[in-house]
């Protein structure tokens, strides 16, 4: 029964997670997520990604709270996890925030966190679920590969200036070939989108659209 993280406790006020699954989740309404999303840009991304929380326990920890047996900015006090980076970088993604999504992604190291006097050195950093989570943030976040039972949904969130790229992905027995251009120099966004010359009604790909060889061109608006 005891609240942990309120925006009032003197240590811990800010934690990493609870933001981001607010708008994996859907939970959080489109203003939500965008708030979410700045506070943890404001208060917990460093140059080497965001920390785990803020600020670090030291004097003010819930009872069994075993973060506290670590150093200020050192793995679970406020350290910087690469798990936990896969989904912020989703959520940026999720929201079109192209800039955000890949500067979250390239910053990203196994290091401590800024309030450790070892800022930036490598220590918890490829633990338990960290390539999958990464993995998705990259290829469904950035990338914007987004299955789904009946096809697949292509949502890139790249860096503005980005102009073009292909993307080489196997598919239920299809191999596609997807071209991605932005003369628009745009975040994310879908103006039109091709399979195989056909025009589809937004950026879905049915699944029986699929041929063993799929060419895919997509421009972002």
């Amino acid at each position: 029964g005891e609240v942990i993280g309120q925006r009032t406790d003197p240590e811990a006020n800010m934690w990493l997670n609870p933001q981001s699954w607010s708008v994996i989740s859907g939970l959080a309404n489109e203003a939500q997520a965008d708030l979410a999303l700045q506070n943890v840009y404001d208060k917990l991304n460093t140059e080497y990604g965001a920390i785990l929380m803020d600020p670090p326990y030291h004097a003010h920890a819930f009872e069994g709270a075993l973060a506290v047996i670590y150093n200020a900015g050192t793995k679970e006090n406020a350290g910087i996890f690469s798990q936990s980076q896969g989904w912020i970088i989703l959520a940026e993604a999720l929201r079109g925030h192209g800039e955000r999504a890949f500067n979250y992604f390239i910053e990203n190291a196994p290091a401590e966190g800024k309030h450790s006097p070892n800022f930036g050195r490598s220590h918890v950093h490829w633990l338990t679920g960290t390539a999958s989570t990464v993995m998705v943030g990259c290829v469904e976040g950035i990338l914007g590969m987004r299955p789904d039972f009946y096809g697949l949904k292509i949502a890139p969130s790249v860096p503005k200036e980005w102009e073009e790229f292909e993307i080489e992905k196997d598919f239920r027995g299809s191999h596609l070939h997807i071209v991605v251009k932005n003369p628009g120099h745009a975040e994310s966004g879908c103006e039109k989108l091709f399979v195989n010359g056909e025009q589809m009604k937004d950026n879905y790909i049915p699944q029986e659209k699929l041929t063993k060889t799929t060419e895919v061109e997509l421009f972002l608006s």
